[in-house]
């Protein structure tokens, strides 16, 4: 069991359900710290309409709020205590790298698509990326292993 573990999220319902084999793997008295990274706005222009980079930015925090605000409530539920956060970088494997040591993370509990062959090599493993950017241990749950812990 773990005192406190980071749960790094975006947008896909995969990610999302790491958040359901938590309750195996926060001590009583831990706590989960859902953490979603966007990348940066940039200002873009639409006919006589400027979008600036910070309202980009404010658009896709709300949204990432209201998932990770959803989750919280349901690990609250479980009795599991957790916190949010949203944080802007250019680089999301050591925006989660950086953001476990300065949380003092004992793990680091993650969607892993396990690519493979020319996947891995165009996309890249966000997973393989943060395991190398870290000294926390780094847990990468792929949708099959997803599908059998939350059966058990």
């Amino acid at each position: 069991m773990y005192q406190k573990i980071l749960v790094p999220l975006d947008d896909s319902e995969d990610s999302r359900s790491v958040v359901k084999v938590l309750s195996g793997l926060v001590a009583d008295d831990g706590e989960a710290i859902l953490l979603h990274v966007i990348p940066p706005g940039k200002t873009r222009e639409h006919g006589n309409f400027i979008v600036r980079a910070s309202e980009m930015e404010e658009e896709q925090r709300g949204r990432a709020l209201v998932q990770l605000n959803r989750l919280s409530g349901e690990l609250n539920e479980a009795s599991i205590k957790s916190t949010c956060a949203v944080v802007v970088s250019p680089s999301v494997a050591d925006c989660i790298a950086d953001y476990a040591s300065r949380e003092s993370a004992d793990l680091i509990a993650m969607y892993t698509h396990g690519r493979t062959g020319l996947a891995k090599l165009f996309k890249g493993s966000v997973t393989a990326d943060v395991k190398r950017r870290t000294t926390v241990e780094v847990q990468g749950f792929g949708s099959a292993e997803l599908a059998e812990l939350s059966t058990k």
